[in-house]
């Protein structure tokens, strides 16, 4: 090789060593990191344990907080479902209480109670109760319980018609959506 061969050469080879820095000055690295988050509901819904759930023809879904109930009454002063509804509470203590409801008519009723209740306690000393007040234009509902995380609850309904009730009247249907908040009082919604 020539001497002008070898300085090109040999400024080749600086020109490259010079470069490399100043290219990797300009380098970005980019770190890409995956998060799953999966949400957390305060409870899970179950359906209750008793015989009687059958017989109101319950239906829940975990989806969103809603029950269908289809409660036969008849001419007796109330009719009580134990443990139609079981609800856990998983984290926190939210408070449960009743967001909406309706009611399609049937039997007119005068009231409807829920009593909150652990499954490991009784019906006789509840958390609390919620009271609903359904008409076939409106409903309304008062009260709310405390839920303990780790706690599974029953919520049995007491049901109390309007006397007497008239021969042929067919099943009414009362549907309620419950609502949770951390609050301690919640904010009633009224039915629509």
């Amino acid at each position: 090789m020539n001497r002008v061969g070898k300085l090109a050469l040999v400024a080749g080879i600086l020109a490259i060593a010079l470069a490399v820095p100043i290219a990797a000055a300009h380098l970005i690295f980019l770190y890409q990191a995956q998060v799953t988050v999966k949400p957390w509901t305060p409870v899970v819904w179950l359906n209750g344990t008793s015989s009687e759930v059958k017989a109101v023809n319950l239906k829940l879904s975990n989806t969103s907080p809603q029950i269908s109930l289809t409660i036969p009454v008849t001419n007796s002063s109330g009719t009580y479902v134990s443990q139609a509804l079981e609800v856990e509470a998983i984290v926190g203590s939210p408070y449960l209480y009743v967001a909406n409801c309706s009611y399609t008519p049937g039997p007119t009723l005068t009231q409807v109670k829920l009593i909150v209740y652990p499954t490991t306690g009784s019906p006789t000393s509840p958390s609390g109760t919620i009271t609903i007040t359904p008409s076939s234009t409106s409903c309304t509902a008062s009260g709310y319980v405390q839920l303990t995380a780790g706690t599974t609850y029953y919520i049995d309904f007491l049901v109390q018609p309007s006397l007497p009730i008239k021969n042929g009247v067919s099943s009414g249907t009362l549907t309620i959506y419950f609502g949770l908040t951390n609050q301690s009082s919640p904010t009633m919604v009224p039915a629509s």
